[in-house]
């Protein structure tokens, strides 16, 4: 019996890659003084297998998902939760004033804060209680609920249902979709950011590659995988929106460029001891608005 999709619940999953676990373990020691070992007890070894159907790429054993406490260490990290992200003012513009509008997985409530400084009806939800009361701190009210409960109680009440680097982390997404769903009326908004696994996130070399798997991720999202959805949930795909390249993803996608071109690590590491990947990340500059950065919103309609 093979593995069992997310989406589809068909055990016939292909298995892409195997990742060792050992590393993910050391680099968080190294790289953010975080130790994840417990999250890998009795697991050595993890997967990238893929869904035929949806092309919705996953980890496996799903068991790895981070819980409170690792988001709790995350959460300490001064660029963990970012005040000033590009898919906020994204949606922000997608979203009319006089919308009902619930944030699935709200943090400690930055972009709660857009809505509520353009007098927009807001709901957060948020399970990372750390980050709820810096929220409440602030003035922004988020409740302690997953989605799933929320929706039994709110079923299509909402004109925008939004979440923004969640979906990502979720290990049983199809359950979370369509509670999700269920709180929207018909003809509203289901907006989405994710990480774009079509990007050069997809093949990163640096140590940052960790961040986008477990236990911090457990899915690998692209545009088509998302489009995929509308065969289980009752939404249309209504458009797509990139972020472009800016701050320090310029240095990522300069670095794993050259690392695929000359086959490994020498040469841009001498091109970064020499200081030339400042005349690289300018000329970059030029022409960021023709490449795409790391993220992506998909907005559906509910039908």
């Amino acid at each position: 019996m093979g593995i069992k999709s997310p989406l589809t619940g068909v055990d016939n999953c292909i298995k892409e890659v195997a990742i060792d676990a050992a590393e993910i373990i050391s680099i968080y020691e190294n790289q953010f003084k975080i130790d994840v070992a417990k999250y890998f007890e009795d697991i050595n070894e993890l997967a990238i297998y893929v869904c035929p159907q949806t092309k919705y790429r996953f980890y496996y054993p799903n068991s790895v998902s981070g819980d409170e406490f690792y988001y709790k260490q995350m959460g300490k990290l001064d660029w963990y939760y970012n005040p000033s992200r590009w898919e906020h003012g994204k949606a922000l513009e997608l979203i009319s004033k006089n919308s009902k509008v619930l944030e699935v997985g709200s943090g400690p409530g930055f972009f709660l804060r857009k809505l509520k400084d353009n007098s927009i009806n807001y709901t957060g939800l948020e399970l990372n209680r750390e980050a709820i009361k810096i929220a409440s701190d602030k003035g922004i009210e988020v409740i302690n609920e997953m989605v799933q409960a929320h929706a039994k109680n709110t079923h299509e009440k909402y004109d925008v249902v939004c979440s923004f680097q969640v979906l990502e982390h979720i290990s049983e997404p199809l359950e979370f979709l369509i509670s999700s769903v269920d709180c929207l009326k018909k003809g509203g908004s289901l907006i989405i950011a994710v990480p774009n696994n079509d990007s050069y996130m997809k093949d990163n070399v640096l140590n940052s590659k960790v961040l986008n798997m477990p236990p911090h991720h457990m899915g690998l999202w692209t545009l088509d995988s998302l489009k995929s959805l509308q065969k289980y949930l009752p939404i249309k795909f209504s458009e797509v929106y990139y972020e472009p390249m800016v701050g320090g993803n310029v240095d990522i996608f300069l670095y794993n460029k050259l690392y695929k071109s000359f086959g490994g690590s020498l040469i841009p590491r001498i091109i970064w001891k020499l200081r030339i990947h400042y005349l690289l990340r300018f000329i970059i500059r030029i022409f960021k608005n023709k490449l795409r950065g790391n993220s992506m919103i998909v907005r559906f309609e509910k039908i």
